[in-house]
């Protein structure tokens, strides 16, 4: 999404917290919202009891954040929490004892930006925790429709004769990619998978793996840049959902930009935003197409040519890199 950064005062920076939301850092300035306490968080409550109705103080702090009077908490219902644990069992074991043991809810809002966000929590000694915010169009919307909406926002396409669209299959819902994508950023934040899941993570919170050095330096420079080998004149433009100032990118150089990302590392657009968005993208792809058997396609269409196909997990460097990360997962 895009940079919801507010400016704060000293005082609350020091007590400041921090999400992504769809490949941006997020900085809370509550410090209720901070703190563990004010989730009143048991680890002995099954997770289906932490599928519930945002808090209103936090439902207010987003909708503020973003200037959005038609944010509305979503109260899930008995099959909505029913399919939320359908596809979290879908997830590899570290996902199963991360959530159990740090996720303090799982929360739906109305006519979100987005497709969710991991909102980070400071626990005792160093212990990081986290809470998942979704959009209920995920629910009943399909995967394929998801991923298509999510891409389309990325380019300015009224008057082109030129369309975008994504087949992912007709299997899942489009909750299976925000779910594991938000999912694998509270992974992140747990056991230290990138250096660190954003800029503003308080050192004391940072328990990065060693594969943070010996996997994502070998992309990216810092956070947000990737080593220049990696990099596209077109990368900084882009942006989703409007946010941001955007689109800003013309459909017509979508080709081009779609053949790039075939060469290089990364799994999709969104993935360039920052390791962090690598990292959750390619876990999440990874277990999409791998795991469950769907497809990930990019299609373009203009007048007068044929459809131009993108499928980025057919890339050598992008399924070795997935390989590699999902045997990091695996050995947690």
């Amino acid at each position: 999404m895009k940079n919801r950064l507010i400016a704060v005062t000293l005082i609350l920076i020091l007590a400041l917290s921090c999400a992504v939301s769809d490949g941006q850092v997020i900085i809370a300035a509550g410090p209720d919202f901070t703190r563990l306490g004010f989730y009143k968080f048991n680890p002995a409550s099954p997770l289906a009891k932490r599928i519930v109705k945002i808090p209103d103080s936090l439902l207010k702090y987003y909708s503020r954040m973003d200037g959005k009077r038609n944010y509305a908490a979503y109260s899930p219902s008995a099959p909505d929490k029913g399919l939320v644990l359908k596809y979290l069992a879908l997830l590899p074991p570290v996902y199963q004892s991360v959530l159990s043991e740090r996720c303090v809810g799982i929360y739906f809002v109305r006519n979100f930006m987005g497709n969710g966000l991991a909102g980070w929590v400071a626990g005792d000694a160093g212990r990081s925790y986290f809470y998942i915010v979704l959009n209920p169009d995920a629910l009943k919307n399909s995967l394929s429709a998801t991923l298509t909406q999510r891409e389309k926002s990325c380019f300015i396409i009224p008057g082109s004769g030129r369309t975008i669209r994504v087949d992912a299959g007709r299997k899942f819902k489009g909750l299976a990619y925000a779910l594991f994508h938000e999912a694998t950023h509270g992974v992140d934040y747990v056991k230290g998978v990138t250096h660190f899941t954003a800029p503003e993570l308080p050192k004391e919170y940072r328990t990065a793996s060693p594969v943070a050095g010996r996997f994502f330096k070998q992309v990216w420079g810092a956070y947000a840049f990737p080593w220049r080998s990696e990099d596209h004149s077109l990368r900084k433009k882009i942006t989703f959902y409007g946010l941001g100032g955007g689109p800003k990118i013309p459909i017509k150089s979508a080709p081009a930009l779609y053949k790039w990302l075939l060469g290089s590392p990364f799994v999709s657009l969104y993935a360039t935003k920052s390791w962090a968005e690598d990292f959750a993208e390619l876990a999440t792809f990874n277990m999409l197409t791998q795991e469950l058997g769907q497809p990930y396609r990019i299609i373009l269409t203009a007048p007068g040519a044929e459809p131009a196909v993108f499928e980025p997990m057919r890339s050598p460097k992008v399924l070795s890199r997935a390989e590699k990360i999902m045997g990091v997962l695996e050995s947690f």
